[in-house]
């Protein structure tokens, strides 16, 4: 497989805490990804890294070929590279149809006027219509963004990083806080757009969730690589189970 990200001795250092301390990975063209770990192992923080919001404290990032640790958000977003948040925040005031319309034009709105030009066009609308019947928005395009449930906000989040048409979609804990059908949805979601070939790096604290999704999995734990693997590899592993469990007393 291409490699589309090859991370190099990255470190993220607040003060004295290493939230990453010294990674090195790689992200695969076409593959599932997943990033676990006990709270506070560093996965946000490594998501803000590689999407420009963090400037790293040392370390490459090498975005096919070419270095690009330190680009802002926008320029990573415009490098192919989109992600979720674990809050969503959308345009409130807009209709979800409008909230798409809006993410996909990041490659063509300069401004304002540009956006009321080119924001509506045929092709536009027939782009952002495709987006959120995959995502299965569609019936509820006309309605604000404050008007819908979380679980739809969810997957709004998904459709406007799919606008954008990014080479790497990084979801931070789309699942958090949703009930059981509204997981059952984002899982099956997550499952249509890796049969598409989609490349995803996934943040998730369902671990049934993540291993039934992800191709390969890192394990983050105080800023550190401590396993890498296929699912069944990584739940298997000694550090992986001390990890979120303890240590076992030998006892």
């Amino acid at each position: 497989m291409r490699e589309i990200v090859r991370i190099e001795g990255l470190k993220m250092y607040f003060g004295g805490l290493k939230a990453i301390d010294n990674l090195d990975m790689s992200i695969y063209e076409h593959e599932t990804l997943g990033i676990i770990g006990p709270n506070g192992a560093g996965k946000t923080t490594l998501f803000n890294v590689i999407c420009g919001v963090y400037k790293p404290t040392d370390g490459k990032i090498i975005l096919n070929g070419q270095e690009v640790q330190g680009s802002p958000p926008y320029e990573m977003a415009r490098k192919g590279i989109a992600r979720t948040f674990q809050i969503s925040k959308p345009l409130y005031d807009l209709t979800i149809l409008d909230n798409v319309v809006a993410a996909s034009g990041i490659h063509e709105y300069t401004g304002i006027r540009s956006f009321f030009k080119k924001s509506h066009t045929k092709e536009v609308l027939e782009k952002v219509h495709d987006i959120l019947e995959l995502v299965g928005l569609s019936e509820i395009e006309h309605k604000k963004a404050r008007e819908v449930s979380l679980g739809y906000l969810r997957r709004l989040e998904i459709a406007r990083a799919l606008a954008t048409e990014p080479q790497l979609l990084m979801l931070d804990e789309p699942c958090a806080g949703l009930s059981n059908f509204a997981i059952n949805e984002i899982t099956e979601l997550v499952l249509k757009l890796k049969e598409q070939g989609k490349t995803i790096v996934l943040i998730e604290h369902n671990l049934p969730i993540t291993m039934k999704v992800c191709d390969r999995i890192i394990v983050l734990n105080y800023g550190q690589k401590i396993a890498e693997g296929t699912p069944e590899k990584v739940q298997n592993d000694k550090k992986v189970i001390e990890a979120y469990l303890g240590e076992e007393d030998e006892d």
